[in-house]
């Protein structure tokens, strides 16, 4: 079985999106598919749940956020939607988590672009040990250890799977 870890960007581009790149119709199609994929697990942090609901909470105090709080429901409904597994907090993933940050955020490997909560999501598919991170967001491929098996895929990238 493969297992793939959704990135919060994913489910936010499943209803409207600025980039010529994405098409929110088939944002929603490809993740319908990949959930319905007998080979496929589709995996998502919690901290990836506490981030949508989080964006779309900050809308009713700061009106030019791009999600509103009428969006939670629309996440709920896909979330409900699609045949999804959830990962948890563990010792190992506040290991992790801790390792990341020490790295990118602290350590020699400092990268001010990479935020706290990216860290936290790649930390969860690590210690899950998830085949997969999906996103749009293509920087995220350069923190991830070497010897990790984990790989971060495009969308795009994810019809190529199966």
């Amino acid at each position: 079985m493969t297992k793939i870890a959704i990135d919060s960007d994913i489910f936010f581009f499943t209803f409207r999106s600025s980039r010529e790149d994405v098409n929110p119709p088939d944002v929603e199609r490809r993740l319908r598919a990949l959930s319905n994929n007998p080979k496929v697990d589709l995996f998502v942090p919690i901290s990836v749940i506490g981030e949508c609901v989080i964006e779309c909470l900050r809308e009713e105090c700061h009106p030019r956020d791009r999600h509103g709080v009428r969006e939670i429901d629309r996440l709920t409904d896909l979330w409900a939607g699609l045949d999804l597994k959830f990962l948890y907090p563990n010792e190992l993933v506040a290991k992790v988590c801790y390792q990341l940050v020490e790295r990118y955020k602290v350590g020699s490997d400092r990268d001010r672009r990479l935020t706290d909560t990216d860290l936290v999501h790649i930390g969860y598919a690590l210690a899950h040990e998830m085949d997969y991170f999906l996103t749009t967001d293509k920087a995220l491929k350069h923190y991830i250890p070497q010897k990790a098996k984990l790989k971060v895929i495009k969308l795009e990238e994810s019809k190529d799977l199966f």
